[in-house]
């Protein structure tokens, strides 16, 4: 959700208020004092906390989706787009604590995951994610969830515990997860080739040494 400068107040007061209290605990009265606006104001942009609650999942969704996205460009090597994504999810994650923390932590309210506007730009996203993935050489076996858990899980459940932590660096530890990513990925891409891309080995060495 887009819109205003006071929209944006709200969403920021918001995102402050479920760190804080969690979204179950925190009050619209308390996100509209943090956000200095009238009541008015508040529900002319959000009907209820709950709305306000996806719209905040969703404004720290798009910006990290659109992020990774941006490493899956159809010129990228299939290594190069493996280890980006973890690259990139880390250094997005130290430079967005508070939004990824709100991602990441387990939810105390109703499963963002089925709100329709977040499924469908989930779905979007992972759509483009299996579009490039098949061009480079998956077959659908595993499943796209559990290719993406392999690929992901481990960067994800490295950052959790380290959330909120403004003072965090998880993208320290980026070169040994993208690697990790890299090698469980790689048998399931078996057309995938050394000379497919020189950007596949970002370090410059043969893939077929290791």
């Amino acid at each position: 959700m887009t819109g205003s400068d006071t929209c944006e107040r709200i969403l920021t007061a918001a995102l402050d208020c479920f760190l804080e209290n969690g979204v179950q605990r925190t009050t619209v009265e308390q996100v509209r004092k943090r956000a200095d606006v009238s009541n008015g104001s508040f529900f002319h942009h959000f009907r209820t906390k709950n709305e306000l609650a996806e719209a905040v999942y969703l404004q720290g969704l798009e910006l990290h989706q659109a992020e990774l996205s941006a490493v899956l460009t159809s010129t990228a090597g299939l290594r190069a787009g493996v280890e980006g994504v973890v690259r990139c999810h880390l250094a997005w994650v130290e430079s967005n604590p508070r939004h990824a923390a709100f991602l990441l932590a387990p939810p105390d309210w109703s499963a963002p995951r089925d709100a329709p506007v977040i499924m469908a730009h989930s779905r979007e996203f992972f759509l483009t994610v299996a579009r490039w993935l098949r061009a480079r050489g998956w077959d659908d076996t595993p499943a796209l969830g559990v290719l993406v858990a392999v690929w992901i899980g481990p960067a994800h459940a490295y950052t959790r515990d380290r959330l909120p932590d403004e003072a965090a660096t998880p993208a320290a530890e980026a070169t040994a997860l993208a690697e990790a990513a890299w090698h469980a990925l790689r048998p399931h891409f078996p057309t995938s080739r050394p000379q497919d891309d020189p950007q596949d080995d970002p370090q410059g060495r043969p893939e077929d040494s290791r």
